[in-house]
Order: C-alpha cells, then sequence, then structure tokens
C-alpha cells in the first residue's frame, strides 16, 4: 500500500484479549475475548462492541523518554529487538515519521496497554524478576495490587502520565506478550478515518477490570461464538474488523493452541486492509485485498454503485475476498483465497450464509 494511502489518518492500535476460561464444557471453547461497549455519546462508532485501543499519543507512546525507562529497567536491546524483527513484510503503519521517536513496533504497543488501561483498569506488565528469570511462556501479565482507579484517572486525563505510572511501580508495559494480527484502516467514505494495528494478547487467567465511565458503557468475556451470536440477534453490533477477527478466531478452540499460532504468524508480517465499498442493489458490500475487484482504495469518497445484486457482483470473480453487508446484523464474510502472511480464514456462521 502506497504510503500517502494513510498519510493523513490517525494511527490507533486495538488490542484482542483472550483469557482462560476456568469453566469449559465438553468440546466447547476453553477461553473467552475481552469486548466493551461504546457509550452512545462517542464520535466513532457509538454504541459498538469494540476490543480495547486507540488512538497513538506521539507524544506520550513514542518519546525516546521510554529508552531511559528500558534501560533502567534492565531491559536489553536484544529483547527489544525481538519486537522489530520478523520475515514477513510489515505494512506501512511500522513505519516511523521522527528518527528519534521509538520504532513503531514498541510505541504502538505502548499505545494499546495504555488504551486498555484507561478504559478497563487493567495494566498488562512486567517487573524487574519476570524481564531477567527466564520464565516468559508467552502468556501475558498483569498488575492489580496498586492504586488503579486514581492512576486510571491521571493517565486517561494525560496520556504522558502512563511513563510516570510505570516508573513508580517499576514496570514497562509487557510488550512481548502482545503478538502483532492484523491492520485495518477505515474506508475513504468515511469522513473520520483510522489506521489501526491490531494485537492479540492470551492470559492465563481473566483479570479484574473497572471500567472507565466517560469511554465504557460497559464490559463482557465471552467466547467468539457468543458475540457473533449475539450480532446476529441484534443485540449488539459489531464493526467490520471485530466481526471480521471474531469470525477468525473460530479456527481455535484451545487457547494454548491459539497462543502458539499466535506467536508463530506475528513474524510472518501484514497486510493493510483498507476496504473499498461499493452499494449493491441489496447490500453494501466492502472489497478486501486480494478480490480481483480491488483496485484504488482511495479512489473515491463515494459509495459507488454496482447495480447489481452482492451474488450477481460476485458471480463470475475467481478470487473473492469481501464483505457483504445485507443489514447493520447481517453480514458475511466472502473468501475463497487463502490469506496472505499464515493468516486465518474467517468461519462463516451466519444463519442466513448468503452463499
Amino acid at each position: 500500500m502506497a504510503k500517502q494511502i494513510v498519510a493523513n489518518i490517525r494511527k490507533s492500535s486495538s488490542l484482542i484479549v483472550l483469557a482462560r476460561d476456568k469453566i469449559k464444557a465438553e468440546k466447547q471453547t476453553d477461553y473467552k475475548v475481552l469486548m466493551f461497549k461504546r457509550p452512545p455519546q462517542a464520535t466513532f462508532m457509538p454504541n459498538s462492541a469494540v476490543f480495547p485501543g486507540g488512538v497513538l499519543e506521539t507524544h506520550a507512546d513514542e518519546t525516546p523518554l521510554w529508552r531511559k525507562h528500558f534501560d533502567n529497567m534492565g531491559v536489553s536491546k536484544l529483547q527489544l529487538s525481538l519486537l522489530t524483527q520478523g520475515t514477513g513484510k510489515k505494512s506501512d503503519i511500522f513505519t516511523k515519521e521522527n528518527p528519534e521517536s521509538l520504532e513503531r513496533e514498541l510505541s504502538l504497543r505502548i499505545a494499546t496497554v495504555r488504551e486498555a488501561f484507561e478504559e478497563l483498569g487493567v495494566i498488562f506488565c512486567r517487573d524487574r524478576k519476570s524481564l531477567t528469570d527466564g520464565s516468559d511462556d508467552g502468556y501475558g501479565k498483569f498488575k492489580e495490587d496498586f492504586d488503579r482507579q486514581h492512576w486510571q484517572k491521571l493517565v486517561h486525563d494525560d496520556a504522558t502520565q502512563f511513563l510516570k505510572l510505570c516508573e513508580t511501580l517499576e514496570i514497562v508495559p509487557d510488550l512481548w506478550s502482545l503478538y502483532e494480527w492484523s491492520n485495518w484502516v477505515t474506508p475513504a467514505t468515511f469522513k473520520k478515518r483510522f489506521n489501526a494495528a491490531f494485537f492479540v494478547i492470551v492470559l492465563k487467567t481473566i483479570p479484574d477490570l473497572i471500567k472507565e465511565k466517560h469511554e465504557v458503557s460497559e464490559f463482557a468475556w465471552k467466547t467468539p461464538a457468543e458475540y457473533l451470536q449475539q450480532h446476529f440477534k441484534k443485540e449488539i453490533w459489531l464493526p467490520p474488523p471485530q466481526f471480521y477477527e471474531l469470525s477468525r478466531l473460530l479456527n481455535y478452540s484451545e487457547l494454548e493452541q491459539f497462543k502458539k499460532f499466535a506467536q508463530k504468524r506475528s513474524a510472518e508480517g501484514l497486510e493493510a486492509i483498507l476496504p473499498i465499498e461499493r452499494k449493491c442493489n441489496d447490500s453494501r458490500v466492502n472489497l478486501l485485498p486480494g478480490d480481483d475487484l480491488y483496485d484504488n482504495p482511495n479512489s473515491s469518497t463515494d459509495l459507488v454503485p454496482t447495480h447489481k445484486t452482492a451474488k450477481e457482483y460476485r458471480n463470475g470473480v475467481k478470487n473473492v475476498h469481501r464483505i457483504e453487508f445485507y443489514d447493520s446484523n447481517d453480514m458475511v464474510v466472502q473468501l475463497n483465497i487463502k490469506p496472505p502472511h499464515g493468516h486465518l480464514t474467517p468461519i462463516n456462521t451466519n444463519p442466513k450464509k448468503h452463499e
């Protein structure tokens, strides 16, 4: 993707949090996913069910002062370099503009840990012991034994306080347990647009949460299938990236196996997913990279009509990768190609199928 396509879009990050469920019925998913509902007064996607996350605050998340803190905590250059390596090509969101700033692989992770703490009072972190004892098993770590409500308000009001919090508690954000997952960009038909890096973190236990009343109406821990069922029943509304990613998670019912996959896949790179929106006679279609009809994603800010039904628009296309929206809660991913970078294929659980 050309850099100019996303140059004027706000960079952000989201975190898909999976935690082991203590109660697992036979042959069912042994983990749950954290999501929360945006309040009705939210300026972007109000009332939607989303993963934790928010905008990259460069003055707070990319400041070179983080390097000094890492050094004071005994974090080696090798430990940090593990986050910037990989065999696959990375999307442009990881390209930093300021040579003095932190690498984007670091700052985007810091941003998503900070945002999760602002929104839900959970801080994913490591202390001196867990940084050096060699006991890293790939699962995320978090800390609860401090005045979280006090610090949550401070950080919510001033993002630079997050570094101060880490210095005070002698911790660093648990960047190593955040695995690169995907990169979604808001379509050109939207006035407010974001370029969001998605990470995943896997936890052994469900943490205690404290919701921030201005950003979170309610939160929940449910399986991917439960969220998708709620969506189809119109009990919640999932934005397209959340819908797509939850459909991917259906490939794994065991948390340990998912963790192993996420660790391995995170080194294989990412491709930015910038949907191209089209208006069909019976639906709205988001063309995604790899689809034969995917062209210039920023060619028009208008919703271009196809004068066809979604099925007619799909017929005869050899390589298909798109999301079809028949109404706000009736959507399906159409995909007949192998996802790039070793990724998972979304599973269709829409009761109407739309084949």
